[in-house]
């Protein structure tokens, strides 16, 4: 069973925990997931199986869509609900048109710092780990772009906003950020991923879906679909599969009027997916390459 499902992951269980319930429930040896949720937050997960799990680096989530829930007049330790309250201020009623100039400062690039409470590595050790030993390190600001952002209701405490952004956003460091701003504080009691690149929500399989064997499997082919294709006979499939380097004379038979130094492709023998390759030169560099010249690099080969 080889390819993606896309998942509804419900709250209260990590991201690692959902991806092995539904690892169980399909029956494969192999299954990873494309980017993490934290353990309260839910919506769609993109879980690849088998032979799916070694294109996670070539699938294209580079834009994600959330729609995130405020509370205005705490912070917690965790920027979450589930973190300890560790400032306060209940006193004020922030006024929606104070919250709209706030919200619309976030857009385009900002440069945002992980929560404590969080997966990223420094010095080789999780976040998390070294938070909860009570150790305090300079965190790695890291450049995010935010797209849109909009205000969908407010209802006092609750702020109700939708966001879409780049991957690797913190989106409780968004909410903690804009309650800084508003001098009112803030965290999150509510995250629910919409979107992940093109894959959707409402394409989503619940765990309860699953269960029931009611989801379908994306193909390889399918899950990538951002890449362009260079389609190959079944010579050429054995030639890839055992290994031999792509030189101009191999592909001599193939269409290469339209490549790209750099650029990364798919080679389709029919509507088998053999391997995902980068090419090392561009269409108008091949007159002047000799024959035994490799063309592309090999990144993943499927037998």
């Amino acid at each position: 069973m080889n390819g993606i499902i896309l998942a509804d992951k419900p709250g209260n269980i990590t991201s690692a925990e959902f991806v092995n319930k539904i690892k169980s429930l399909v029956r494969v040896s192999k299954a990873g997931h494309t980017g993490t949720l934290d353990p309260f937050a839910t919506g769609l997960l993109t879980i690849c199986l088998e032979k799916a799990t070694r294109i996670i680096p070539f699938i294209n989530e580079n834009t994600k869509e959330y729609e995130a829930v405020l509370k205005l007049g705490e912070k917690t330790d965790t920027l979450d609900f589930t973190g300890k309250v560790i400032m306060k201020n209940n006193d004020i009623e922030v006024g929606i048109e104070d919250i709209k100039k706030t919200v619309d400062r976030y857009h385009g690039f900002i440069e945002q710092e992980p929560p404590d409470y969080s997966a990223v590595r420094v010095n080789g050790e999780r976040l998390y780990k070294l938070a909860r030993k009570g150790i305090k390190v300079n965190k790695p600001k890291r450049k995010i772009y935010i797209d849109n952002i909009q205000i969908l209701d407010y209802y006092y405490p609750f702020l109700k906003l939708f966001i879409r952004c780049s991957k690797g956003t913190f989106v409780r460091s968004i909410a903690d950020s804009i309650g800084e701003e508003l001098g009112a504080y803030a965290h999150l009691t509510e995250l629910r991923r919409l979107k992940s690149g093109n894959f959707s929500v409402d394409q989503a399989f619940s765990l309860d879906d699953i269960e029931r064997g009611k989801f379908r499997i994306i193909s390889l082919e399918e899950s990538l679909h951002d890449l362009s294709v260079i389609n190959i006979d079944e010579v050429l499939t054995k030639i890839i599969r055992n290994g031999v380097k792509l030189n101009k004379s191999i592909l001599n038979d193939c269409d290469m009027t339209d490549i790209n130094r750099g650029s990364i492709y798919k080679f389709m023998f029919g509507s088998e997916l053999i391997c995902i390759a980068e090419s090392l030169v561009s269409s108008i560099d091949l007159d002047l390459i000799e024959g035994k010249e490799n063309i592309f690099k090999f990144l993943r080969v499927f037998h």
